[in-house]
Parts: structure tokens; C-alpha cells; sequence
């Protein structure tokens, strides 16, 4: 479209053009799409190539105003607004809108004319309130002023600093107006706005009402007392209200063509009385519902009641909600206490991924938090996750023929899809080389804030490598949960298809399978040699490592191993060492794998999981015989795209660990010039010091803030580190079984398996994990692959089927159960259990004695 041809200035909300936010604004693009389907006044949409059209010749004059005030926002906001008043329409524009107008049959009506900005949609920036809304007009002049007036809500005072704070340009900002057929509430019935869920308690199954009698702008204004209303989502009915003496309405002037509102006093009789009865607060939950159906996505709604008829004014989604922090999304990713450093250093680069990964999704933005630093432990929000959780695709449908009608439909919606691992791939030499440069960067002769300047170039980096890497985690979800489903409507049974879902993926080359792949030769070269082996049954891995000299075949090859691969972590904390930094702990692995015989790691080593491979392709082929032929390719798409993103989070993570040595190396430089200068006592106390502490710090020439923050976060950590976090934060735990001695998680790999338990909690517990015994661990990583080969059985506290230590004990054929609360504190070294992988059950099994063991910390420093 040509923004500077009058034809693109205004659209009615039939336009299939109407419904892009860059055009209609935020409130103009939703009603726009809404009214396809939903009960939505008729209306035009003055679009935001009419608003930059009607300042382009004022422009200048902006940016002057904005300059010649900086900070005065009550000064700015006069001058501009009385500079946008006294400027005319274009003529052309007016002749569009009037055009518009008669069109659609709204030129002799009375109109609602609504503020709907660009940037409403932005995370954390609805503008709510920010804008200007004017009801009851009529006639053209009216019409046209009231357009010139929205405009001018977009300099209102309230706006300005609103906008600064949100590091957005004034002049990036543009504003298209809603004109809407007028719905005139009488003051004996009723409008108000409506949450498809509670955002206010924060429940997920409630839809929550505000209503008022009159027009809805005393709900909207938040002005006058309303009443409340909570529908249960389930359709069972009300499941509360609360009731509030109300004594005027607002309604519309009428009389003798007079523009605008008025306030009504209300008669005795409803002054207490319930604004909306049962039924019509079912009403209203129903096309709250409704508009998240639409939108796929629970939604804010404006709604009027009018001669007995439901109206929608205004939709948009929930973008924040009460936070309820729980491990539940967090305990697998970041299983220990977390450095304040690190996590300053990383937080803002992975909301800033979430919100792009929503928009790649089609998802509106978050504008809370998602993780958040809890006592040094990560805690994620629940409500978030649940809010977020499930949204692609919603449907397939009930049967083989409307999934092939629907094909088309989701094959053009989730055409990124197919895109992304793409471009994610064009993108990572631009990364890897990024890394090679700041690796050979020198440190020497740098002071601290060029040193510190060099740690944000680091997570600058990573940011930008990071923005699409959770939409390849979430879609990973998506397309495992498309595939489940799809297998389940095709065979009919859901054993039947959790079995093909787990053969038909077992066709996947992961870059983990590839490292454990050469850790098997590696090993196999320890037990080929008779000195090395024995010496590897005689030490740990620093024992092994001290003497490695001794085997110079096998240390240049170990050597090699770890150029290709150091850079893996043994924990997300940047403060715990690498592999390359702690070889010793890749010795235990390779200690561990060769006291496993045999000559391959369940087939050819060069070939791994060819049993697997062969069978998966023929699962696949027996599959897309039993189902019509145009839905063949569609199936064979998701089953692609499925293993695709499979090999592509086990990629995407091994990439990003790489972050971890040039965050090493450069926070190693600087604390090593803080502690040089007195800030600092040791250079690892940099981990300790919050980077907005330590960045304003520099900045203020203020060693004594570094120093305080250290020893206050230092403690702290320490503290925390030496307690399992609450699960739920702020509330106590539940550590013991129930009576029967029962653990309920999450099935991980199918089978039985009974044992005395051994906890690991690091690396450095590896060499101490007895053959046979069930590991039981707050989470595993890649970097815990050959415990899996000494293990009878696998449980964690966090994860689920498709977590690393599930997939792994799949392969192998190892029982696991993941997500069991506590399990480090319930099930202590030398506990007998019963672990069952299918039910996702641990029995205890009393016996007397146990292993007094006593875990080490979750890292720590290599020794210098």
C-alpha cells in the first residue's frame, strides 16, 4: 500500500488490510479481525498513514517543541496539542472519511471515535488509558474534530514519559482512530470490560467482570464504584460477585443533536441492584471466551448491552497477570543457586528471545517477567507458563477429513515453521565467528571499565544469537504435541501411538550423540591400553589427569576432544569451570565408560542407533500406508519437521554454552583487576557483584559499592547453596512420602527397576556413583550421559518426557522418572525404591541403614 495515496488513509473493518496492527493500531486491527465472527459494532478505521500524512508538514516543529523542553512534559504536551488543533485535515482526508462513511451507511448515525496507536502492542506497553476516547458524536465536523483530537492524545502529558521509559522515539509513534457505530447503553442496562481469565487473583479458570450501569466509560475510567463478577470458565455458572452502591450512569446527550456524555442519576431501585443478572454475566463470560477462541489467546474485552443485545467495543489480549513462582519451568534449566553476575548478565537477553519467539508464534508479548532470581535459585511463573502454554496449533480436528480441511489454514500460519532452523543456521557463523574474535581479543593493558565494556560485548553477542533460540525450544513442544495428537486421531489408540511416536523419533542424530558418540572411543582407547586402564581403575579423573603425560597418544587425542568440545558446561552458572577448564571431570566420565565392555556403545560407535534408524523409517512407512493419500505429505512434514527441531534444541544449546569461556575469560581479566586495586578480595568475588552494581560502580569511580554488594550476595549464595529451594517460593515443603511410600512424578522411559538410591549432585560425585544404583538428581545435563551406563534407573525433580535425562534413558532402555518434588531430600543416598518408568511412580521400600554420603557442591572453581 501507498501511504501517501489517500485511498490507504481509511479502511472499513471488512478490508482484509484493516487487520495489521502498523495500519490500524492496536484496538483497530482486533476489532477489525474480530468482526468477522463476533457481535462488533459496524466502523471504519482511519488509518496511521492518514495520521503521518496530516504531520508530515508539522514535523519540524515537533522535533523543535520536543528539543527546546527536555523533561518538561506538561510544557511539551500544551504546545503540542494546541500545535495539532489549530492544524488542519488534510482536505482529501476528510473527502475519504466522509466517503467512508456513507459506504458503509455510518455517515448520518451517532459514532464512537477511539484512539488506536502503533504501539500498543509492544511488551510491557499496552498504553491503557494513555489515549483519548470520545462517544456519542455526530455529523462530519463533529467526526472530523474528534479524529484531530485522538491525534492529539498521542502527545497527551501522560504519554510522553510513558514513552521515554520505554526507550521509544515520539516520533516512531503514530496513531490511527476507530469511528464505530455508537452503541447507547440506557442507564437500565448495562456495559464494562471482562477478562476471559482472572487477572486480578490470578486464576485460570475463572472469567472475571467488571460492569456498571450506563455506558461502559465509568468502568473504563476506574472513577465510580462498579460491580464484579466471576464465571467459572467451565460453564458451570457463577462462581461469585460482589455488588456495589452505584448511584448514576453515564449516558449518552441526545437532546437537540447535542455531542458527548452526561452522568444520569440513578433511580433507588438499581442503585443496589446487581448491574447484570446470572444469566447475563454468563452472557458476557461466553463472548469472553469466544474473542480467546478468535484470537487464540486470552482477552481484555469492552462489552455493551443494547435493546437487549450483546455488543463487542474492544478486544485485546492479557498480557500480565499476578506472577506465582514455582520450579515447575525452572528446576531442569537451572537445577542450582545462580551468581547474581550471571544472571543480571542473561535475564534481559532471554526476555527479549521470549517475546521475539512469541512474535515469530503469532503470541502477543509478555510484559512481566517469565524467570525470575528468587534466594539464588531460579524460579519460573507459573501463571505465565500456563497463560502461554499449549497455544500452537490449538486444533487439528476430531477426525481425517477435517484435519485435511484444515491443512491449508495451518500450513500458512505456520509457514515459519519450516523457516526458522534456516535461517537459524544462516545466523550462526555470524555468532561463531563473533566468539573467535573475542577469544582472541587481548585483555592486556585494559582498565576496569574497558574490561567491563568487553563482558557486555560478550552478552550483547549472545543476545543477538539467542532472540529466535526459544521459539525452536517451544516448537519443539508444539510439534511433539501436534505429533502425539496426530497419531492418536490416526490410530486410535494411545498406546498404540506413544509407541510410534517413540520409534518414529528415534530416527534423530543429536549433537549430544555425536559427543557421547567420540567419549565411547575415547574410552575404548583407555581400555586397549593396559597401563592407562589400570590407572583408570586405580584414580578419579585429577588422578588420571596428573599422570595423563605418561600416555601421550591418548592425551593428544584427549587434548583434541577438548578444543572440539571444552566449551560444554557443567553448569549454566558461568561462575562453575568448563569442561576444558575441569578436564579432570570429563576423565571420570571416560573412567566411568571403560569399565563398560565391548567393543561398540550399542551398535557401531561411527554408526550410532542403526537398529533404531531402520526401524523408525519403517514405522513411518507402515504409518502413511494407513492413511488417505492427501494427507500423506502433511504427515510426513510433521514427523520431518518433529526430528528436525529435535537435532536443532540439542544444537542450539551446545552453541550457546560456547558464550561460557569468553564470560570466563573476560570477567577473569576484570576481577583480576579489581582485586589488584583492593575492590575485590579474590577475582571469582566478580560472580557475586550484580552487573547493574557493579556497572554503576565504575561509572561513579565507587570501589566501595563492588565491595559491599560481594559481601552481601556472597553470604547469601552461600547460605542458599547449602539448602534445597522451596518448590513453590514462600511456601513450605512437604519432604516426606505418603503414607504407602509413594512418590508420584512424571513417566520418562518406560520399565521397572528396584535399587538403593545415590545422589548427584555435580560432577565431582561421579566417580562415587556405584554400579547399579538409582541416580537421583535435581536435573541432568549432556555432561551426565555415562552415569546413565552404570545406572539401574533414573529419577529427577524436574523435567518430563522430553527432558535430556528422559530422552537419554529411552535410548538406553533405562526406567527414569522425572518431575518428583524434593527427590535429592526424600530419597537420600542408600534409600530402597521401586522406580516405575511408564507409571511415573517411586515406591520406598523400608530397610534399615543407610548411605551417609554426603554430596559436593554444585561446582566450583578450577584450581589456578
Amino acid at each position: 500500500m501507498n501511504p501517501e495515496h489517500p485511498q490507504t488513509w481509511v479502511l472499513p473493518f471488512h478490508a482484509v488490510e484493516a487487520g495489521e496492527l502498523s495500519l490500524s493500531g492496536g484496538k483497530g486491527a482486533n476489532l477489525a479481525r474480530s468482526a468477522k465472527v463476533l457481535p462488533v459494532p459496524e466502523g471504519i478505521i482511519v488509518t496511521s498513514h492518514a495520521y503521518r500524512a496530516f504531520i508530515a508538514p508539522i514535523q519540524e516543529e515537533i522535533r523543535a517543541i520536543l528539543a527546546g523542553a527536555p523533561g518538561n512534559h506538561a510544557a511539551q504536551s500544551a504546545r503540542l496539542t494546541a500545535l495539532i488543533l489549530r492544524t488542519p485535515l488534510p482536505e482529501a482526508l476528510a473527502r475519504e472519511i466522509e466517503t467512508a462513511l456513507r459506504q458503509e451507511n455510518l455517515l448520518d448515525t451517532r459514532l464512537a471515535a477511539r484512539s488506536s496507536g502503533t504501539l500498543e502492542d509492544l511488551p510491557g506497553a499496552a498504553f491503557a488509558g494513555q489515549h483519548d476516547t470520545f462517544l456519542g458524536l455526530s455529523g462530519l465536523p463533529a467526526l472530523l474534530d474528534a479524529v484531530r483530537r485522538c491525534y492529539a492524545s498521542l502527545w497527551n502529558e501522560r504519554v510522553l514519559p510513558y514513552r521515554e521509559r520505554l526507550n521509544v522515539q515520539h516520533l516512531d509513534a503514530a496513531m490511527a482512530v476507530v469511528l464505530q457505530r455508537m452503541v447507547d447503553v440506557s442507564a437500565r442496562e448495562a456495559a464494562g470490560v471482562a477478562f476471559s481469565i482472572d487477572p486480578v487473583r490470578g486464576n485460570l479458570q475463572e472469567v472475571l467482570i467488571d460492569a456498571a450501569f450506563g455506558l461502559g466509560e465509568s468502568v473504563v475510567g476506574g472513577d465510580a464504584p462498579i460491580d464484579e463478577f466471576r464465571v467459572r470458565r467451565d460453564g458451570s455458572g457463577l462462581a461469585g460477585s460482589v455488588v456495589a452502591h452505584k448511584t448514576e450512569a453515564i449516558v449518552s446527550l441526545r437532546e437537540n443533536g447535542q455531542q458527548g456524555t452526561r452522568a444520569e442519576p440513578l433511580p433507588e431501585a438499581l442503585r443496589d441492584a446487581p448491574a447484570l443478572d446470572a444469566a447475563q454475566a454468563v452472557q458476557v463470560a461466553e463472548l469472553a471466551l469466544a474473542a480467546e477462541k478468535h484470537c487464540g489467546f486470552p482477552q481484555d474485552i469492552e462489552w455493551a448491552f443494547c435493546d437487549g443485545k450483546l455488543y463487542l467495543l474492544q478486544t485485546r489480549p492479557v498480557t500480565r497477570i499476578p506472577a506465582r513462582w514455582t520450579r515447575d519451568e525452572s528446576a531442569e534449566r537451572f537445577p542450582n543457586v545462580v551468581t547474581p553476575m550471571t544472571w543480571e548478565l542473561v535475564e534481559e537477553g532471554f526476555h527479549a528471545s521470549l517475546n521475539h519467539s512469541f512474535a515469530l508464534m503469532g503470541l502477543p508479548p509478555f510484559g512481566d517477567k517469565w524467570f525470575a532470581m528468587k534466594d539464588y535459585y531460579i524460579y519460573g511463573n507459573q501463571n505465565a507458563v500456563e497463560l502461554y502454554g499449549g497455544r500452537l496449533p490449538k486444533e487439528i480436528g476430531a477426525d481425517l477429513a477435517s484435519l485435511a480441511a484444515a491443512l491449508p489454514a495451518l500450513a500458512a500460519q505456520y509457514a515459519w515453521v519450516q523457516n526458522l532452523p534456516i535461517l537459524w543456521m544462516r545466523d550462526l557463523d555470524t555468532y561463531l565467528i563473533g566468539i573467535g574474535a573475542l577469544m582472541r581479543e587481548s585483555t592486556d593493558g585494559k582498565d576496569a571499565r574497558e574490561l567491563w565494556d568487553d563482558v557486555l560485548r560478550v552478552r550483547d553477542l549472545g543476545r543477538a544469537y539467542f532472540l529466535p533460540n526459544i521459539a525452536i525450544s517451544l516448537t519443539q513442544r508444539s510439534l511433539y504435541a501436534l505429533l502425539e495428537r496426530l497419531l492418536r486421531l490416526i490410530l486410535g489408540d494411545q498406546a498404540a501411538a506413544q509407541g510410534l511416536f517413540d520409534a518414529l523419533l528415534a530416527n534423530v542424530d543429536t549433537k549430544t550423540a555425536q559427543v557421547n558418540g567420540e567419549l565411547w572411543l575415547l574410552s575404548r582407547q583407555i581400555r586397549a591400553d593396559a597401563a592407562l586402564a589400570a590407572l583408570a581403575r586405580a584414580e578419579d579423573g585429577r588422578g588420571i589427569l596428573a599422570r595423563l603425560r605418561e600416555f601421550p597418544a591418548f592425551a593428544r587425542q584427549f587434548q583434541d576432544f577438548l578444543q572440539r568440545h571444552g566449551h560444554r558446561e557443567l553448569d549454566f552458572d558461568a561462575y562453575c569451570p568448563t569442561w576444558i577448564e575441569a578436564p579432570h571431570t570429563v576423565l571420570d566420565q571416560l573412567k566411568t565408560l571403560a569399565e563398560r565392555p565391548g567393543d561398540s556403545q550399542d551398535g557401531d560407535p561411527r554408526n550410532p542407533n542403526a537398529p533404531r534408524k531402520i526401524a523408525a523409517v519403517e514405522a513411518e512407512l507402515r504409518l502413511l500406508a494407513q492413511i488417505p493419500e492427501n494427507l500423506r505429505y502433511a504427515v510426513r512434514e510433521i514427523i520431518r519437521l518433529a526430528r528436525v527441531y529435535t537435532e536443532l534444541d540439542d544444537l542450539e544449546h551446545y552453541q550457546t554454552t560456547r558464550l561460557t569461556l569468553p564470560f570466563r575469560r573476560a570477567l577473569a581479566a576484570l576481577g583480576a583487576h579489581l582485586t589488584k586495586s583492593g575492590a575485590l578480595d579474590t577475582p571469582d568475588d566478580v560472580y557475586f557483584c550484580p552487573a547493574s552494581i557493579l556497572d554503576a560502580a565504575l561509572r561513579e569511580n565507587a570501589p566501595g559499592k563492588i565491595r559491599e554488594a560481594v559481601r552481601q550476595h556472597k553470604a547469601g549464595y552461600e547460605k542458599a547453596r547449602r539448602h534445597a529451594p522451596a518448590w513453590n517460593h514462600g511456601e513450605a515443603d512437604d519432604a516426606t512420602p505418603d503414607d504407602a511410600g509413594l512418590l508420584q512424578g512424571l513417566g520418562g522411559s518406560p520399565g521397572i527397576a528396584e535399587g538403593e538410591t545415590f545422589v548427584i549432585l555435580s560432577p565431582d560425585d561421579f566417580p562415587r556413583f556405584p554400579k547399579n544404583a538409582i541416580l537421583v538428581a535435581r536435573t541432568t545435563n549432556p555432561a551426565w550421559t555415562p552415569l546413565f551406563y552404570q545406572a539401574a534407573g533414573v529419577i529427577t525433580e524436574s523435567g518430563g518426557p522430553l527432558s535430556h535425562g528422559a530422552v537419554t534413558a529411552r535410548e538406553l532402555g533405562l526406567p527414569a522418572v522425572m518431575g518428583v518434588r524434593k527427590a535429592t531430600q526424600r530419597l537420600p543416598g542408600g534409600t530402597r525404591v521401586r522406580i516405575d518408568g511408564r507409571a511415573g511412580t517411586v515406591v520406598v521400600i523400608p530397610v534399615p541403614g543407610t548411605d551417609d554420603h554426603d554430596p559436593a557442591p554444585h561446582c566450583a572453581p578450577p584450581p589456578r
